[in-house]
C-alpha cells in the first residue's frame, strides 16, 4: 500500500491533481458541518474551496459525525485533506480539497467534547448539514418533529448530551443565547421537503418540548435557510480508492467519486456567506421551484426505479438507464405526469434540464447503486413520489407512471422479488413492512397495510380508491412477473 494522503505527503501528488489556491494554513474556521459523508464532501467541499479562491476568508470547515461513522480512521488521519474525482465520458478530474480543517465524531468523549466547544465557538457563523433525510427525526409525511422518535426521547431526558440533530442544533442555540452571542445562520443541505423550514420546525418542536421560552427565541431570532442541492454521489468502493491509489501512488481513504453536473440554490436573506455565488451557486429569495424541479425530476426518476431496477436485479441506476424499457418509461413519466404541474424556476429550461438528467442518470462511470438509492425510501417517497402523484390526480392528468413506482417501493419493502430471492430492505420502516407483508392474505391486503402508515403516506390517499385499486393491480403484478416486464407491459398499454 502507497503512503498515505496528507499534509506530508502532498509533494507526491502528481501536477495533474489541482491544488487550492489559497493558503490553507491562513484559513481560520467559521463553517461547521453535520453529517461529513461523500455528498457533502463531493458538494459543498468543491464549493466552498470554489469560494475561497474566488474571495478568501474565515470560512474553514470543520466537521462533525453526531453518529457512525467515525471520522478518526478516514478524514481525521489525514487532516481534513481529501480528493474528489468527477467522472464522465471515460475522463477524470481530480481535485485536493482544503477546506476541511478539523473533524470531530460525537460517539467517543473526545469527539464529543470538541464538536461542543467547536458549537460554542463564536468563530462558527454557519452550521451546514448533510444528515440524510432520516436524521431529522420527523414524520416524513407532515415534517413535524416525532416527539416518539427513540433519539428525541433521548435527548430530551438528557439535553446536556443530546446527540440528535434536533437535539444538538437546540443545545448550541440555547447556549450561545445563555452568553449572549449571536446565533449561527442554519442551512440544510438534505433532500428534504423545504429544508430550511423543517429543520426550523424540528428544532422548534424540541426546543419547545424542553423549554417554551427558549422555542420563542429561536424562532424570533435565528435564521434558517432552504437550499437545493444537485450532484450525483455515489458511494465509494475500494475499487475507486484502489485506481487513485495506482494512479497517484497515494492512498486516501476519504477519497469521493462523483460527477461533473453540480447545482445549488441558496435561499438569500441577506445573510453572510462564502462566495459561494462567485463558485457559481444561485442566491434567492425561493428555492422551492427549484427544490420541486430537483426532487421531482432527478430524485422523481431515481426513486420511480431504483427499485424497479433492484426488483429486476439491476446493480446500477446506469444499467437501469441503460435499458430502453426503463429509459422510456422514466422519460414518458416525467413528461407527461411531472413537467406539466411544476412551479417556474426562473432560468431553468425545463425540457433541457431533463435531457441533462437523463444522461446524467445514465453516466457508466459512476456505479450508483439500486440499492444506495433505495435506501431509506420511506424517508424520500413523498416529495419525490407521493406529492407529484397528489397534484396529478387532483389535475385530472396521467398518473399512472408515478403510481407503479409507488408501487416499486412497496415491493421492494416487502423484501422479496417475484421469484422469491430475498433482499436486503435498509429502512426505518422495514420492520413494520415486513409485518404487513407477512399478515397480508393477498396483495391488496399489503398495498392497504402499506397505505395505513400515515407516517409516510398520510390519512389520504387510502381514501382514493382509483388509486388504491391500481396500487393493488401494479403490486399484484410485482409478485408474477420481474419489474422490467411490469414496466413493459404498462408502456404497452399505453401507460404512463
Amino acid at each position: 500500500m502507497g503512503a498515505r494522503l496528507g499534509p506530508g505527503s502532498l509533494a507526491a501528488l502528481p501536477p495533474e491533481v489541482r491544488r487550492p489556491r489559497y493558503d490553507r494554513a491562513a484559513l481560520s474556521p467559521g463553517i461547521l458541518h453535520l453529517g461529513a459523508g461523500a455528498f457533502h464532501r463531493c458538494h459543498q467541499g468543491d464549493w466552498t474551496d470554489d469560494a475561497l479562491e474566488a474571495e478568501f476568508g474565515p470560512w474553514g470547515i470543520r466537521a462533525v459525525n453526531l453518529a457512525p461513522p467515525d471520522l478518526a480512521p478516514t478524514l481525521g488521519a489525514q487532516d481534513g485533506l481529501y480528493c474528489r474525482e468527477l467522472r464522465e465520458a471515460g475522463r477524470s478530474d481530480l481535485r485536493l480539497i482544503g477546506a476541511m480543517i478539523g473533524t470531530a465524531s460525537a460517539g467517543t468523549p473526545d469527539g464529543a467534547a470538541r464538536a461542543r466547544a467547536w458549537a460554542a465557538d463564536p468563530a462558527t457563523r454557519i452550521v451546514t448539514m448533510t444528515v440524510t433525510e432520516k436524521g431529522y427525526c420527523h414524520h416524513p409525511a407532515t415534517g413535524a418533529l416525532d416527539l416518539d422518535h427513540p433519539a428525541i426521547v433521548a435527548d430530551l431526558a438528557d439535553p446536556a448530551n443530546a446527540s440528535s440533530v434536533p437535539g444538538f442544533v437546540t443545545r448550541m442555540l440555547r447556549d450561545r443565547a445563555s452568553r449572549g452571542e449571536a446565533a449561527p445562520i442554519l442551512i440544510s443541505c438534505d433532500n428534504v421537503p423545504d429544508n430550511g423550514a423543517t429543520l426550523r420546525r424540528c428544532v422548534l418542536g424540541f426546543a419547545a418540548a424542553l423549554d417554551p421560552a427558549l422555542a420563542d427565541l429561536i424562532e424570533a431570532e435565528v435564521i434558517f435557510l432552504d437550499t437545493m442541492v444537485d450532484r450525483i454521489v455515489p458511494a465509494t468502493r475500494d475499487a475507486d480508492r484502489d485506481r487513485f491509489e495506482a494512479a497517484t501512488g497515494l492512498r486516501d481513504e476519504a477519497l469521493v467519486v462523483g460527477e461533473p453536473f453540480r447545482m445549488w440554490v441558496i435561499q438569500d436573506r441577506g445573510a453572510l456567506l462564502p462566495a459561494w455565488d462567485r463558485a457559481g451557486a444561485l442566491l434567492t429569495p425561493d428555492v422551492r421551484p427549484y427544490e420541486i424541479l430537483k426532487m421531482r425530476v432527478v430524485n422523481g426518476i431515481q426513486s420511480n426505479l431504483c427499485q424497479l431496477g433492484l426488483l429486476s436485479g439491476v446493480e446500477f441506476m446506469a444499467d437501469v438507464m441503460a435499458d430502453p424499457v426503463f429509459a422510456d418509461f422514466a422519460e414518458r413519466t416525467i413528461r407527461r405526469e411531472v413537467i406539466p404541474l411544476l412551479p417556474e424556476a426562473p432560468g431553468v429550461d425545463v425540457d433541457g434540464y431533463l435531457a441533462t438528467t437523463l444522461g446524467r442518470l445514465a453516466n457508466p462511470d459512476l456505479r450508483h447503486a439500486t440499492a444506495q438509492i433505495s435506501t431509506d425510501g420511506s424517508q424520500k417517497v413523498r416529495q419525490r413520489l407521493l406529492d407529484p402523484l397528489r397534484d396529478a390526480r387532483r389535475a385530472g392528468g396521467p398518473w399512472r407512471g408515478l403510481a407503479l413506482g409507488v408501487a416499486g417501493w412497496m415491493g421492494y419493502m416487502r423484501g422479496l422479488d417475484h421469484a422469491g430471492n430475498p433482499h436486503v430492505v435498509n429502512d426505518p420502516f422495514a420492520a413494520r413492512a415486513r409485518a404487513i407483508a407477512d399478515a397480508a392474505g393477498s396483495p391488496r391486503e399489503r398495498v392497504a397495510g402499506m397505505l395505513a402508515i400515515h407516517e409516510v403516506f398520510g390519512s389520504d390517499l387510502s381514501a382514493d380508491a382509483a388509486l388504491v385499486d391500481t396500487l393493488a393491480t401494479f403490486a399484484e403484478a410485482l409478485e408474477r412477473l420481474s419489474a422490467r416486464e411490469v414496466v413493459r407491459d404498462t408502456l404497452a398499454a399505453g401507460a404512463p
